[in-house]
């Protein structure tokens, strides 16, 4: 069973470890709140009759990027952090510890438009 969710953009910079020391933490604070909303909400959208299966999912993450900038994927992955937390909260992930969920890759792709998408297999 696969569950695909993709934004239009790729994760908000406010979120990205990079800046961990350059933004305060009631800032960084809305935005995971806005991240985590986005997702719950695209999930729920999405999900029409997801049944959440047994066992330890497999997470993928796709980045789609505009142009050859350079960018740090480990910063783009924890960037997505309360992404998990609203997949979490839709039901789509049953938890994103350890026991229940694993990476299964991530990688940037050039395309024409910015893109994240992450693909949830169990």
């Amino acid at each position: 069973m696969t569950f695909e969710l993709i934004l239009d953009h790729l994760p908000y910079s406010q979120l990205n470890q990079n800046n961990l020391r350059r933004t305060h933490w009631t800032v960084r604070s809305k935005w995971e709140k806005v991240a985590r909303q986005e997702a719950y909400l695209l999930a729920l959208e999405n999900q029409e009759a997801w049944v959440m299966p047994e066992g330890m999912a497999t997470i993928y993450y796709e980045f789609i990027v505009a142009n050859k900038r350079r960018r740090d994927i480990d910063g783009l992955l924890g960037a997505c952090k309360p992404f998990l937390d609203g997949l979490v909260d839709a039901g789509i992930l049953r938890d994103d510890d350890w026991q229940h969920l694993k990476i299964g890759g991530a990688k940037i792709i050039l395309g024409k438009q910015e893109q994240t998408r992450i693909g949830i297999h169990y």
